[in-house]
């Protein structure tokens, strides 16, 4: 059943045919955003809907051999090449539609947040009600984004994935946000500066502790008594990265550790530093040091 709820995912597909159906990863851990990521093979038609008092946002990697959509007091739109096309609806509005998708893996990402979130995140009033829909258009560095969430979705790659999610997630809406309400006044420049040395040592303790955990962008901000929007900005502003970036860093600074100084399998420290499992372990540490962990333990 379609919600109000912003941290559930509100939209619903219904195949015609019984055996059919469609693989879905969910991320909704994180306050007045949810993810939906969906992906099916079988070329069987569905109908899908959707309505809520939230946003969406879809990015579509989909090719139909039939298809329409339909906005609330709006004509349907018909669809057949999807690919890197997105549909944006404001809240309050339904969506409604059926898809007979080709026989091809078709996937969509789907972003739901709640209109207040982003006001609360940016410190200033939004004319939400001068939005109107977008169904089915183009935009390079929102599609990037949208890209980059559908990815880290559908390989469930758990690598510090709370914060990245949460991070891709807050900057495709506050994006979207741009794109449906180009005269949107300035934003307040509350706490646009950096973070002060008390901040940084409340994060580094913090990062310490729960380095082994699934650290969310959240936790952090408010540690420092700052919206995602603006700590993301201060973070970048002290340390010339992002807060992901910084997590990950850190993580593979205690793996060095432990490496060196313990022998502990890979599989263990891959845990005990935050990662999901030995693979993405491999894969990160291999970015940021440039050899697998195990070279590492040799060299040292």
């Amino acid at each position: 059943m379609p919600t109000d709820d912003p941290r559930e995912i509100e939209l619903q597909i219904r195949f015609q045919e019984a055996a059919a159906s469609s693989e879905t990863f969910l991320s909704h851990s994180w306050r007045g955003i949810s993810v939906q990521y969906s992906r099916f093979k079988l070329p069987a038609e569905y109908t899908f809907s959707w309505q809520g008092s939230c946003e969406y946002l879809a990015h579509h990697d989909l090719i139909l051999d039939d298809g329409s959509m339909e906005v609330t007091g709006e004509r349907p739109v018909a669809g057949r090449d999807l690919r890197d096309r997105m549909t944006y609806v404001p809240a309050g509005q339904a969506i409604r539609g059926f898809a007979k998708p080709a026989d091809r893996l078709n996937a969509f990402t789907v972003i739901s947040y709640d209109p207040g979130t982003l006001e609360e995140e940016v410190q200033a009033e939004l004319r939400r009600g001068d939005a109107r829909a977008h169904l089915h258009f183009r935009e390079d560095g929102l599609a990037e984004t949208m890209r980059k969430l559908g990815r880290v979705m559908a390989t469930q790659d758990r690598t510090a994935s709370r914060i990245y999610i949460e991070t891709l997630g807050l900057a495709a809406a506050l994006e979207m946000s741009r794109i449906a309400l180009p005269q949107t006044r300035a934003q307040s420049s509350r706490g646009s500066g950096g973070l002060s040395k008390t901040q940084e040592q409340l994060l580094a303790d913090y990062i310490q502790a729960n380095i082994g955990g699934d650290i969310g962008l959240d936790d952090l901000a408010g540690l420092c008594g700052l919206t995602r929007y603006h700590f993301c900005r201060a973070f970048k502003a002290n340390f010339g990265v992002t807060p992901f970036q910084h997590v990950t860093a850190k993580r593979i600074e205690r793996a060095q550790q432990m490496l060196a100084q313990t022998r502990l399998p890979v599989s263990a420290i891959a845990t005990a530093c935050g990662f999901s499992g030995a693979s993405q372990f491999v894969r990160a540490f291999g970015n940021a040091v440039g050899m697998t962990p195990l070279a590492f333990r040799r060299s040292v």
